[in-house]
């Protein structure tokens, strides 16, 4: 089903109820804009983990991320020293 909507003179755009009853609740829509034309898209990615993530967690993927990396970065003793840097 195609309807046109308009938006008034305040910038509104308001949706008839019968094009809001067929979208499902909390349903995402990506806006485009098309030469001065609205484009509602539903979304169809998942959202990457930073858009989402509550802080506990970023602090729970953090500390996997961190206990990941127990080894260090798989490098020998000499290679981390001083004088070995600026060889």
């Amino acid at each position: 089903m195609s309807q046109i909507v308009e938006i008034n003179e305040e910038g509104t755009l308001r949706l008839p109820p019968e094009v809001i009853e067929q979208v499902k609740p909390h349903k995402r829509f990506a806006l485009e804009v098309d030469n001065g034309t609205l484009i509602l898209r539903p979304e169809t990615k998942e959202q990457p983990f930073w858009a989402t993530a509550t802080p506990e967690e970023w602090v729970k993927e953090f500390r996997q991320w961190v206990a990941s990396h127990k080894d260090g970065p798989n490098l020998p003793l000499e290679a981390l020293s001083r004088e070995s840097i600026y060889d």
